[in-house]
């Protein structure tokens, strides 16, 4: 029992670490554009070469799926994102703006093997028990909510005490411990046999194919990806609620938002557990359900305290949706191409998570109200394309000849 327990913790610290680095780069970035003298228009691009190639995931998938030692592909995509964020801060702080930029692409590049790629090797390391494979998507999921909070903390306090750029350096040796504790995995390898390889053309379209044949995987990846749209946008909902019920300001939106953290903390503890029962397509659409009510209530919440305690059920409910969501890609993907659907399915949610973070910031302003309610919409939405898609699955096959 010794060895995977141990196995899974260094799991746990390397994804911390390694997230915590992605996580915080962002805000490095913004920060050392901002303090600049080109200003905050060059923190868009900084910002955007970073986190557009996370898209990228489908077509770096397969160097996983394919290898032999995935573990020594993770350590050299950790590396590669280390090197390359110090080169960027320390280019654009010299003035290099081209060599920043991209640099931030290859970093980009790597991002998706730091996220979905590392999480598709977690099964491997468990045993096959259900219950056990759950508990530790459970633990993944609280990986990312820990990083999310602590990689932009440590951004800032760095930023505080000594500059942007070393606290962009600061992040990027996380990576780089990151890859240190990953060689105290046990060796990772493939679960998938030389005979089941895909070839890497073949790997890509056979991915996109299956998320949309394969039934649950496509239920799925509709409603997580919907429900992204509300999720991602958080922050700026939280400003929504202050300015809609007058809680004070800035400083009421950014405790609101620290309620959602705090919310996904406790349910990605509480996915640990108590692992997910049942399946985990029911349990995404069941947490879809409950983000959806939970939104709604964050528009009404006439009070801080209240708004608070509705944001942190709302972050409780994503959190228990992730850790399902890693559940289906884990047990509906073929082996063959779990990489692929990992990583594809992560590459989804940034494209809907941005394009929520970009709807609500031009509402925020003119429509507050509006606008909670309609992320609740797009929630709700979610879950009722599921249950209409899962209906109609039921009727073609009760009309199918036997």
């Amino acid at each position: 029992m010794g060895g995977p327990r141990r196995g899974v913790s260094a799991y746990a610290v390397s994804a911390t670490l390694v997230r915590s680095a992605d996580a915080g780069a962002i805000v490095g970035f913004v920060l050392l554009a901002t303090s600049s003298p080109a200003g905050s228009s060059v923190a868009g691009i900084l910002a955007a070469a970073l986190t557009a190639p996370h898209l990228a995931g489908p077509l770096v998938a397969p160097i996983l799926d394919r290898s032999t030692r995935p573990r020594a592909v993770l350590a050299a995509a950790f590396l590669v994102y280390a090197l390359t964020v110090g080169i960027a801060a320390v280019s654009f702080a010299h003035g290099w703006h081209a060599l920043s930029v991209g640099a931030l692409v290859i970093a980009g590049s790597c991002g998706p093997l730091l996220t979905g790629g590392l999480s598709s090797r977690l099964g491997g390391l468990v045993a096959d028990e259900r219950s056990r494979q759950r508990r530790a998507h459970g633990l993944d999921a609280l990986t990312y909510g820990l990083a999310a909070a602590f990689g932009p903390l440590l951004v800032t306090l760095v930023s505080t005490a000594a500059s942007p750029m070393i606290a962009v350096l600061a992040v990027s040796a996380l990576a780089l411990l990151a890859a240190v504790t990953l060689a105290a995995l046990p060796p990772m390898r493939s679960s998938v046999t030389r005979d089941h390889r895909v070839e890497p053309r073949r790997s890509i379209w056979q991915g996109a194919r299956t998320l949309f044949t394969n039934s649950p995987l496509r239920r799925v990846t509709v409603c997580t990806s919907m429900t992204a749209v509300a999720v991602g946008a958080v922050p700026i909902l939280a400003v929504a609620s202050s300015r809609v019920h007058e809680l004070g300001g800035p400083d009421a939106a950014a405790i609101l938002a620290s309620a959602f953290g705090v919310g996904t903390l406790a349910g990605s503890t509480t996915a640990i557990v108590r692992p997910l029962r049942g399946a985990p397509e029911r349990g995404v659409v069941c947490a879809a359900v409950g983000i959806g009510a939970g939104l709604f209530l964050c528009a009404l919440a006439p009070t801080l305290p209240l708004a608070a305690l509705t944001y942190a059920l709302t972050g409780f409910l994503g959190s228990v949706q992730f850790a399902a969501s890693l559940a289906a890609r884990t047990e509906y993907s073929p082996p063959e191409l779990r990489a692929q659907i990992f990583m594809t399915m992560a590459g989804l949610k940034v494209v809907f998570s941005s394009a929520g973070i970009a709807l609500a910031g031009l509402l925020v302003a003119r429509a507050p109200l509006p606008l909670i309610l309609g992320a609740a919409v797009v929630v709700a939405a979610a879950a009722g394309t599921v249950v209409l898609d899962r209906s109609l699955a039921i009727v073609r096959h009760s009309s199918s000849p036997r």
